[in-house]
């Protein structure tokens, strides 16, 4: 998936590689930053610090819209997903980094106005901290049954 992103977008204006980045990349990886899909990656790949969860969602992403959608809508529903594990060790990694990677290629890495996935340390996950007041097998029960 990365590869494609990167084949559509190598000679792209900056307009379409911001655009992208900001309407579609981020705005598809904030629907998933909540307290619930952190522990739906937690379920999956054991503890995920900032950055592995940034790229479990953009793993997310990869999968489709169906699937994304359903997983967007409830991370319940990410045991309909074969291989829960797939989204583990930075898996989405490439796919998120492909179209900024294009920009920065061009203006270098220091421009902090290119729209980046992680929502830093101003913006907490939707939701409310999932720190053992629910068990998890009670938030998430269809993943936990196949973990």
């Amino acid at each position: 998936m990365a590869e494609l992103l990167e084949d559509r977008f190598a000679d792209a204006g900056d307009d379409a590689l911001r655009g992208f980045q900001q309407q579609q990349l981020v705005a598809a990886s904030t629907r998933l930053y909540s307290w619930r899909h952190a522990a739906a990656a937690d379920m999956a790949c054991g503890p995920v610090d900032d950055d592995g969860f940034t790229d479990w969602r953009s793993w997310v992403i990869t999968l489709g819209r169906e699937s994304f959608e359903r997983i967007a809508a409830d991370p319940d529903n990410l045991a309909d997903i074969d291989d829960l594990t797939a989204g583990c060790a930075g898996a989405g990694e490439l796919f998120g980094a492909a179209v900024s990677g294009i920009y920065y290629a061009r203006h270098g890495d220091q421009d902090d106005t290119f729209p980046v996935l992680e929502p830093g340390d101003s913006a907490p996950p939707s939701g409310y901290p999932l720190n053992g007041t629910e068990p998890l097998e009670v938030t998430l029960p269809r993943p936990a049954k196949r973990t």
